[in-house]
């Protein structure tokens, strides 16, 4: 308890203040957090990416799908060249894919971690330009990597503007 009296010298009870909230903040960064009551993340924790393809490709039919335009890439944990996204560090991430079957052409895809699939997407070919989503929450440990992966069938469709993307998030 932090009390002062009238006329005594508030200087020693804020000082002792001072090392007091000092040790907090000390501990809140110890363990990821900041000044703000602990309540807030070390902004220098945060990822977040967004890419794209730039051109459709009615013949895709084994491998990862590069996502080659990157909208955004905060913590850098994307890669466009490789399309892979690798964990900075451990914790809970969210994952998103979208495609567009290309033409009737019936497609699906997994998002995978470290070579295993975990959820996976279906462009149907009942009809042209048909959409394959999904989205997965998933612990990674530091290193973890996460990539689109052809499953079965062939092609993609994307316009000028992106249709076909890869997104991810720590939460």
């Amino acid at each position: 308890m932090y009390t002062c009296t009238e006329g005594k010298d508030a200087k020693p009870v804020l000082e002792n203040f001072k090392k007091d909230y000092s040790s907090i903040i000390d501990a809140c960064k110890a363990v990821g957090f900041v000044r703000d009551n602990c309540s807030t993340r070390d902004s220098n924790r945060r990822v977040a990416f967004t890419a794209a393809v730039t051109s459709s490709n009615p013949s895709w039919s084994s491998g990862n799908l590069i996502f080659n335009r990157v909208l955004s890439n905060i913590g850098n944990g994307y890669n466009h060249r490789t399309g892979v996204f690798t964990a900075p560090w451990a914790g809970t991430y969210v994952f998103y894919v979208s495609a567009v079957e290309y033409n009737k052409q019936y497609f699906q895809a997994d998002i995978v971690v470290n070579h295993v699939a975990k959820v996976r997407l279906i462009g149907e070919n009942g009809a042209t330009y048909q959409t394959g989503t999904n989205m997965v929450v998933l612990i990674l440990k530091r290193g973890d990597q996460v990539n689109v992966n052809h499953s079965y069938g062939k092609g993609y469709y994307t316009q000028s503007v992106p249709m076909t993307t890869f997104s991810g998030f720590n939460i």
